[in-house]
C-alpha cells in the first residue's frame, strides 16, 4: 500500500473505529451501572466479573484514546505514522481475545446448567480457547511487524482468531436456542418467555459472529485499506455488552411475567348445598435464588435456581403455572 495513496482508506476507518469503540464504552457503563441498581443480590462472583469486565474495557478504551492523541493530534498528518501500530497489537487482539474467552465462558456455565452436557461444554470451551490463543498469536506478530504494509504476514493467526470467535459464537446461539425450545410446554406465560429468551440469544450471538466475520473478510479481501480496524476496534465492547445486557434483561423479562400468579376454585361447600370459594396463590420470585420442594400432593422435582442463571427463569414460570393448573383440578 502506498503511504500517500488514498488516506481517506487509511485514516478513516481508524478514526471510525475508535468513535464506535468509544459510544459503546459509554452503552457498557450505562448498563453496568442499571445490572448494579437492579441486580444488587447476585453472586458476589457474578459482579465482580462484571465489574473487571468493565474496568478491563475502559482500559482498551484510554489504550485506544492515546492512539487516536497519537496519530491525529501529536503526529497530525504524518502518514508514516498513521501506518504504524502503535499500542494496537496489544489493544485490539490480545485484549480482544481475552474479552471473548471470559463471555464465551460465561455462556458454556449457562449451557451447562441447562444441558448438562460435559462434551458440549468441552467443544465450545477448547475452540474459545483456541481463539484466544489466536489472538493473542495475532498481537505478537503485529507487535514484530514494523508497518501496516507487511500485515498480511499476519492472515493465519488472525484468521483463527476471527473466524474461531465467529464459530464460537454461532455454536453458542445454536445450542441455547435448541436448549430453550425444548423447555417449551405448551403453556402460553413460559413458552412466551421461552421465545423472548431465543430471540435474545440469537440476536447477541449474531451480532458478535457478524462482526468478526466482516472484519476477517476485510481483512483478506481489503488488504491495501485498513478498512478491517472499523469493526476489529468495536468487538471487544460488542462482546462485553452482549453479555451484560443479557443479566439485565431478567428485570425487562419479570415486568412481562407478573411473579404471582393467583387460581380461584369454586366448589360444595358441604350438606347445606351451599358455594364455598377458596383462593390459592402460587408465588415464584424469578430475581431471587429459589427452591421448589417435592410435596406430596404436588409431586414436583426439587432444584435450586440461581439468580444469574437467566434461562433457567423459565422452568420456575413452567412450575408455577404447572401447579396452579393441578390446583384448579381439586375439589374444596
Amino acid at each position: 500500500m502506498s503511504a500517500t495513496e488514498n488516506l481517506a482508506k487509511l485514516a478513516g476507518p481508524l478514526l471510525l473505529g475508535q468513535l464506535i469503540n468509544w459510544g459503546l464504552t459509554g452503552a457498557l457503563s450505562v448498563q453496568v451501572y442499571l445490572y448494579h441498581l437492579l441486580f444488587p443480590h447476585d453472586p458476589i462472583q457474578l459482579r465482580l466479573f462484571v465489574y473487571t469486565l468493565l474496568a478491563f474495557e475502559w482500559v482498551q478504551t484510554g489504550l485506544i484514546t492515546a492512539n487516536s492523541f497519537d496519530v491525529f493530534g501529536a503526529h497530525y498528518g504524518d502518514v508514516e505514522n498513521l501506518l504504524k501500530f502503535h499500542n494496537s497489537w496489544f489493544s485490539v487482539p490480545i485484549m480482544c481475545g481475552v474479552v471473548s474467552v471470559a463471555v464465551q465462558f460465561f455462556y458454556a456455565r449457562r449451557i451447562w446448567a441447562l444441558s448438562k452436557s460435559m462434551i458440549l461444554v468441552i467443544v465450545i470451551c477448547t475452540l474459545s480457547l483456541a481463539q484466544g490463543c489466536g489472538a493473542i498469536a495475532s498481537g505478537v506478530l503485529l507487535k514484530n511487524i514494523h508497518s501496516a504494509e507487511d500485515q498480511a504476514k499476519t492472515t493465519p493467526a488472525i484468521s483463527v482468531w476471527l473466524g474461531g470467535s465467529a464459530i464460537v459464537d454461532i455454536v453458542i446461539a445454536v445450542a441455547m436456542t435448541i436448549l430453550l425450545l425444548r423447555s417449551k410446554t405448551g403453556l402460553r406465560h413460559s413458552d412466551s418467555m421461552v421465545n423472548k429468551l431465543v430471540r435474545l440469544v440469537i440476536e447477541s450471538g449474531m451480532i458478535t459472529a457478524s462482526v468478526a466475520i466482516v472484519d476477517v473478510v476485510m481483512f483478506a479481501a481489503l488488504p491495501d485499506t485498513l478498512y478491517h480496524e472499523c469493526p476489529a476496534l468495536a468487538l471487544a465492547k460488542l462482546y462485553a455488552n452482549m453479555m451484560v445486557t443479557s443479566l439485565n434483561n431478567r428485570a425487562f423479562l419479570q415486568r412481562s411475567r407478573p411473579n404471582i400468579a393467583t387460581v380461584s376454585m369454586t366448589g360444595s361447600g358441604g350438606g347445606s348445598g351451599t358455594m364455598a370459594a377458596t383462593e390459592t396463590t402460587v408465588r415464584v420470585n424469578v430475581l431471587t435464588e429459589t427452591d421448589i420442594k417435592e410435596d406430596s400432593d404436588y409431586p414436583l422435582k426439587n432444584f435450586s435456581v440461581r439468580r444469574d442463571d437467566l434461562a433457567l427463569r423459565v422452568l420456575l414460570c413452567v412450575l408455577a403455572d404447572q401447579a396452579a393448573q393441578k390446583r384448579t383440578e381439586y375439589e374444596v
